[in-house]
C-alpha cells in the first residue's frame, strides 16, 4: 500500500513541477531580456486558460514555454541559459523542499518531501536527454546539443 501511495503522490507532484519548469525557461527569458508570451501544458485547443497560461487535453504530459524575440539575437550562452531554466528550476525546487524536510523534520513532511525530490530529479535527467519528444518538439537536451554542437547553428 505504501508503494502505491506513494506514486500516486508522485503522480499528484508531476504537474507542478512541469509548471515549474516552464516558468523556470520563462525566468531565464525574462533575465536575458525576452518576454513571456505563453505558457502551454499539452496540445491543441486548451480547455484552462488564465492569462498567458494554459492547459490543453491533447499530450497534456508536455509544456512549452513561448517567449517574444528582442530586437537582440542572442548569444548562445543566453540561449543556452533559456534551455537550462527549466531544469534549473526543477533543481531549486527539489533542494528548496529537501532544506524545509531538514528543517522540518516530521513524519508528513518526510513523507511528501521524498516523492517531490524524485519527481525534481526526473524532470531534470528526462529533460537533459537529447531525444524528440512525442509531439515532435526537440527536448532542451536536443536544443543544448544542436546548439554547441551543429556548425550551421545561428543565434536568434
Amino acid at each position: 500500500m505504501h508503494f502505491l501511495l506513494f506514486n500516486l503522490i508522485m503522480l499528484a507532484f508531476y504537474f507542478p513541477s512541469l509548471i515549474l519548469h516552464e516558468y523556470g525557461h520563462a525566468l531565464a527569458a525574462r533575465l536575458v531580456g525576452r518576454r513571456l508570451k505563453s505558457i502551454s501544458i499539452g496540445k491543441g485547443e486548451p480547455f484552462l486558460r488564465i492569462g498567458h497560461f494554459s492547459i490543453a487535453r491533447k499530450q497534456f504530459w508536455e509544456g512549452l514555454h513561448q517567449s517574444h524575440p528582442s530586437e537582440i539575437s542572442l548569444s548562445r550562452g543566453q540561449r543556452a541559459a533559456i534551455l537550462l531554466g527549466g531544469v534549473g528550476a526543477n533543481l531549486i525546487g527539489g533542494v528548496f523542499v529537501l532544506i524545509l524536510s531538514l528543517l522540518f523534520p516530521n513524519p508528513v513532511m518526510q513523507f511528501l518531501a521524498q516523492p517531490f525530490i524524485q519527481v525534481s530529479l526526473i524532470f531534470i535527467l528526462f529533460n537533459l536527454l537529447p531525444i524528440r519528444l512525442s509531439s515532435g518538439i526537440a527536448s532542451d537536451g536536443l536544443q543544448l546539443k544542436q546548439l554547441f554542437f551543429n556548425k550551421n547553428q545561428h543565434t536568434s
